[in-house]
């Protein structure tokens, strides 16, 4: 990242990837000798560390429960450290004693004095542990991260306030998760006008009394401190970090005002977007987190999987407020112009699927300096929520963004944009289909709908407009408006660049020698591809499925080692003849064109269900798929040792490989494609 601006830190990256290298380089290389060694077991052997990686896979976010990250390097190197001991011949036990020894003391001196983790200076923790008198008072570790709770008196946190705010914001607590912003520990006791009364996210209440409030990524509860301000009765606050919520509930109740108690509020652990297709609810109002950060975010976000922000989650969105009830989203004003221009896009997207014409009556925006709060209705704008609307933004000095009528001198009583272009644009939007795919195509900027096959919201940067952002903000800058997106593609090459020095030419000291060379790059190269696209599209699936991406994750990655780790040992017991491997992969390639058809429809369906029933419909659909995908390895591995010994090494060096150079391009292939098509490649891989 920080490349981008000092190429000095190069240097310091060379050295990281050095430190990664050493340790794995010499545990595959432990691995392939046995494999090679006993290569009449490989079905056998194969099992053993499939079914260890699988278990190590759930284990991990047990371990991440119990010790902070800091001390889990020792905890995870004893485990590998004893699976070494127990392979040492008795024999020469005697050698290995003093290695033993100082290897133990050195495990035992890493956990109980675990080295410091480094916060990154470019972290939102960083920044606020620079204010006067800020200290972490209490920290929180498990798998969905490292929380961190720091108290200051001079933090502020208010997007979207009012200049005619006459009081003081006070904040003196806020939580961070692995040093990024979370939100604000509100307290609202003493405060005889509240700030949050004072903010562009109450124009929800300002048209109609809104009893039942779902706030979806609830977060430290501001939204849901909102809606109780405004004598909502029920509010559901749906935050999927358990760790948080459970912080919220115990030890840090006090300072929320015990919010997360009260009777009014039930707090729902689970992702957002799985809990709308879980839900049989309606409500009066929705509220969404506000999206992106005060001043911008690097476009780290451009390849995070955000199903909350697409066509599918808005449309449910819709499906889920009563007949008039509202949906409140808001962001941050970015330049140039880009979350604004995608949320209204995708909006008019859904209403225009919905059949519903003229979307400008159903929706209405308002803006500050710094924050625009969007107001979708499910039905249209009456004349007297026009008029509260236009009342509430007299009272707090806030402009009418999008209303029916109104002209752009309404749009800047209050708060002036230096580039107007915005107002055309939002108009641009609404006018018509037409109107929006030109503006989509002109835009420098990706401003399509995200969809569920594509749910990259904050992906917005396109390859032929890079000459003209450099032409206007400079080359150095280019990078930071999708440096993650950009990372990716660096990766890429970097990857196929080390795969092709540390794999591919060791092994033309070998030769590729034999017949049939082009049959072992095509097999052994499919079987590296094919695998690791199954795994990322189950773990996309299951990730909505679950509302967990870790557990999922977790699930997907034990379940199919697991199941193909007893693949492979019942593979010992098979000759491997080719109709036998041919039979083998037709069933792999069957299963996931159903799959590819159907999986999606059987995981919406029982979305609702238990938390038990869904593990065993995810073993029921993943298990036997994945066994029989734990047999073409070790099956054409013996198949080779038996025709062709020098290529055996050529087979692990191909197949590694494709698996290393996969996982990054599944990744590609869903950003530009969509993850329909990286099923359509791991089947063609197989086949």
């Amino acid at each position: 990242y920080l490349l981008f601006a000092d190429y000095s830190h190069l240097w310091k990256l060379i050295i990281t990837y050095l430190l990664f290298f050493i340790p794995f380089f010499l545990i595959a290389l432990a691995i392939g000798i046995i494999f090679i060694k006993y290569i009449d077991r490989i079905g056998t052997l194969y099992f053993a560390n499939m079914f260890g990686s699988g278990l190590g896979g759930v284990a991990a976010v047990f371990l991440m429960w119990i010790f902070f990250p800091q001390k889990l390097p020792a905890v995870i190197a004893a485990i590998a450290f004893t699976a070494g001991v127990i392979i040492v011949p008795k024999q020469q036990r005697n050698v290995f004693t003093f290695i033993v020894t100082i290897t133990v003391a050195v495990l035992a001196v890493m956990y109980i004095s675990p080295g410091r983790l480094q916060l990154s200076e470019f972290k939102s923790l960083s920044k606020s542990l620079n204010l006067p008198d800020s200290k972490i008072i209490l920290k929180e570790s498990s798998p969905y991260g490292l929380i961190e709770i720091v108290t200051t008196p001079y933090l502020r946190y208010a997007p979207g306030l009012s200049i005619t705010f006459p009081g003081v914001v006070s904040v003196e607590n806020a939580a961070f998760n692995n040093g990024e912003w979370v939100g604000p520990l509100i307290s609202t006791k003493g405060d005889s006008l509240n700030y949050l009364l004072f903010t562009t996210e109450n124009i929800a209440f300002s048209t109609e009394k809104r009893k039942d409030v779902l706030v979806l990524g609830s977060a430290t509860g501001r939204q849901a401190n909102i809606a109780l301000l405004n004598n909502a009765e029920r509010v559901i606050s749906v935050e999927q970090n358990k760790a948080l919520i459970n912080l919220l509930k115990g030890e840090l109740a006090s300072k929320v005002d015990f919010l997360f108690r009260d009777s009014r509020v039930r707090p729902q652990n689970i992702s957002p977007r799985t809990f709308l297709l879980s839900t049989r609810q309606k409500f009066d109002l929705i509220m969404l987190p506000v999206i992106d950060a005060f001043g911008g975010s690097s476009g780290m976000y451009a390849l995070q999987e955000q199903y909350l922000l697409t066509t599918e989650s808005f449309n449910e969105l819709l499906s889920t407020v009563n007949s008039n009830g509202v949906i409140s989203i808001s962001t941050y004003i970015d330049y140039p112009y880009r979350n604004s221009l995608k949320i209204l896009a995708t909006f008019a997207e859904v209403f225009e699927n919905r059949k519903i014409e003229n979307p400008e009556d159903y929706i209405a925006a308002i803006k500050n300096w710094n924050t625009i709060t969007f107001l979708i209705k499910k039905d249209l704008l009456t004349n007297t929520e026009k008029d509260s609307i236009k009342s509430f933004c007299n009272r707090m000095n806030f402009d009418v963004l999008l209303l029916p009528d109104i002209n752009d001198d309404e749009r800047e009583r209050f708060n002036k944009l230096q580039d107007k272009s915005l107002y055309s644009m939002l108009d641009a939007v609404l006018k018509s289909k037409e109107e929006r795919e030109k503006l989509f195509n002109e835009y420098p900027f990706n401003i399509k709908p995200a969809t569920d096959n594509q749910p990259y919201f904050s992906q917005f940067l396109r390859w032929r407009t890079i000459p003209l952002l450099a032409d206007l903000f400079g080359n150095q800058s280019v990078p930071f408006f999708e440096v993650g997106y950009l990372l990716m593609y660096l990766t890429f090459i970097q990857i196929i660049l080390l795969a092709l020095i540390l794999i591919l030419i060791p092994l033309f000291k070998l030769g590729f020698k034999g017949n049939r060379k082009l049959r072992t790059l095509l097999y052994f190269s499919g079987l590296g591809i094919g695998y690791m696209f199954i795994e990322i599209i189950l773990i996309q699936r299951f990730t909505l499925y679950f509302g967990n991406v870790i557990y999922a994750a977790a699930l997907v990655v034990c379940l199919m080692l697991v199941s193909s780790g007893f693949g492979s040992l019942v593979s010992q017991k098979i000759t491997p003849k080719p109709y036998r491997i041919i039979l083998i992969v037709g069933i792999i390639i069957v299963s996931f064109t159903i799959y590819a058809l159907f999986l999606s429809g059987w995981l919406k369906t029982t979305i609702g269900f238990s938390l038990t029933a869904k593990i065993i419909f995810s073993f029921l659909w993943i298990a036997p798929p994945a066994f029989f995908m734990g047999m073409p390895f070790p099956l054409g591995l013996r198949q080779l040792s038996a025709s062709n010994d020098s290529q055996v090494a050529w087979a692990w060096g191909i197949n590694g490989v494709f698996s290393v150079v996969s996982a990054v391009l599944a990744t590609i292939i869903a950003v530009e494609l969509g993850f329909v098509w990286v099923m359509v490649f791991a089947i063609g891989a197989y086949m």
